[in-house]
């Protein structure tokens, strides 16, 4: 019988087969310049420590009081606010007002530092200027522009556990004096008619602690308390007047309508900055609020020089920036550590947080706490983490992929943030952290874990 010459073609093929390595098949099809190379690269990063002038800040809630460690030094904060107007309140004809008092009430839910240890709050009425609803306020603003303090209208004296309690908070009522509250009673109906009157009127409240240096308190709610009675004369059923006394409250809350401002101090910092660069390994602090910071130079020219061949194409598969944490403080009064960092651009970090922005990845970058077993020290280790891929292509793309057009260092700062998202874990608002947070990280020359930008890119 004759075999056909077609059937013969498949077994031709696979005997010619046999002797490729089926995984080069790919490149042999290719010239050698269209090859697909997979590389990787790590990069040095330089860092140092970044002191913060201020912050802006839109607060939800406020620090008050001073706490003092021998780690972060001395952070003092105070509280600048605003109050709302009234509602207008009916009040039946040809009725008689007495007032009785007023109270400021601070609510808060929880603490940071001795529960024991006293702070002494003192309140004064802004008596200078107030503050403009649409303005961002630096955190380090001049107390003598907004008030003279030769108004004291009240003080008291508390540690963090000897205050009233409800279910949900505690809270300080301290009782404002009766100078205060014969002027707000003699307030006429126009003032409380016009929210401009009224902050003319009553430009706002500073409150402060001028003794302690244990303790600061979460404040989540803050009101100024009106508290006074009214009578007014009825007929009887038989034609007799009785007189009706009815005790009332009118609150005048500090809320998200008019403006509040936290202030924050750190009278030591020079010398938590010399400790820093005393120690033998480089490290840096990244606390808050409005404390220290951590700037962070990228070298971008080297990196684009390196990845970017002349003649081939290049794609950053990944460039994964990872921030050590040298040290976890575990004693009874340490700060914890931010949950979340920015890597925000230096000259872009006021306008950032100031225009309430998102990251981006041509601005700023959120990286995570985290931490993995070191399985050569079988130990575990605590870092962030930033993936730098799509920064990098928009900067070396914004220069043209030409290395003369970028500079040899970007500078970038490590900023402590609180994050809010959605139903769908989609960041909705990054602010700056305001709580008491705090860590120490490697910097770029650490001797054990430096700062390092791993690579991995692919060319073509």
């Amino acid at each position: 019988m004759k075999t056909s010459p077609l059937l013969l073609l498949p077994v031709l093929l696979l005997v010619a087969c046999s002797d490729i390595n089926v995984t080069d098949m790919g490149s042999q099809l290719l010239p050698p310049g269209d090859q697909i190379t997979v590389s990787t690269d790590t990069f040095a990063v330089r860092s140092d420590n970044y002191v913060v002038p201020y912050i802006y800040a839109y607060p939800d809630s406020f620090l008050l009081g001073t706490f003092y460690d021998e780690t972060y030094g001395t952070t003092h904060a105070d509280i600048f606010a605003q109050v709302e107007k009234p509602a207008s309140y009916p009040y039946p004809a040809n009725v008689t007002i007495t007032p009785d008092s007023a109270y400021l009430i601070l609510y808060y839910d929880s603490y940071f530092g001795d529960k024991y240890s006293p702070m002494n709050i003192s309140v004064y009425e802004m008596n200078k200027e107030t503050f403009s609803y649409t303005k961002p306020y630096p955190s380090n603003l001049l107390p003598s522009d907004y008030t003279d303090k030769s108004i004291l209208i009240g003080k008291k004296t508390i540690t963090a556990v000897s205050v009233s309690q409800s279910r949900s908070s505690n809270a300080v009522a301290i009782k404002l004096s009766d100078d205060f509250l014969q002027r707000f009673a003699a307030a006429t109906p126009d003032i409380y008619a016009d929210e401009e009157k009224f902050l003319n009127f009553f430009k706002g409240l500073h409150i402060t602690t001028d003794f302690g240096s244990a303790t600061m308190l979460y404040i989540n709610r803050i009101s100024l308390d009106y508290f006074h009675h009214y009578t007014y004369t009825i007929k009887g059923s038989t034609g007799q007047d009785s007189t009706v006394t009815v005790n009332n409250i009118i609150p005048f809350p500090a809320n998200e309508m008019v403006r509040q401002v936290n202030r924050f101090l750190h009278p030591d910092t020079a010398s938590v900055v010399a400790q820093l660069k005393a120690s033998p390994k480089q490290i840096h602090h990244v606390s808050s609020p409005a404390n220290l910071f951590t700037r962070v130079q990228l070298p971008l020219r080297s990196m684009l020089q390196k990845l970017e061949t002349e003649g081939r194409r290049t794609f950053i598969n990944s460039a994964r920036l990872r921030v050590d944490i040298d040290t976890l403080d575990a004693g009874e009064l340490a700060r914890p550590a931010s949950g979340a960092l920015l890597l925000v651009k230096e000259s872009k970090m006021n306008e950032f947080f100031a225009n309430k922005m998102l990251p981006t990845d041509s601005i700023a970058l959120l990286g995570n706490y985290s931490y993995g077993l070191n399985k050569v020290t079988n130990q575990y280790e605590y870092f962030y983490e930033f993936d730098l891929a799509q920064l990098l292509a928009y900067e070396f793309g914004k220069a043209g992929h030409q290395s003369a057009n970028i500079a040899p260092w970007s500078d970038y700062l490590l900023v402590p943030v609180r994050l809010t998202t959605n139903s769908s874990s989609y960041v909705t608002k990054v602010r700056h952290q305001i709580l008491m947070n705090g860590v120490t990280i490697a910097g770029g020359q650490h001797p054990v874990k430096p700062m390092r930008i791993r690579t991995i890119y692919s060319q073509f």
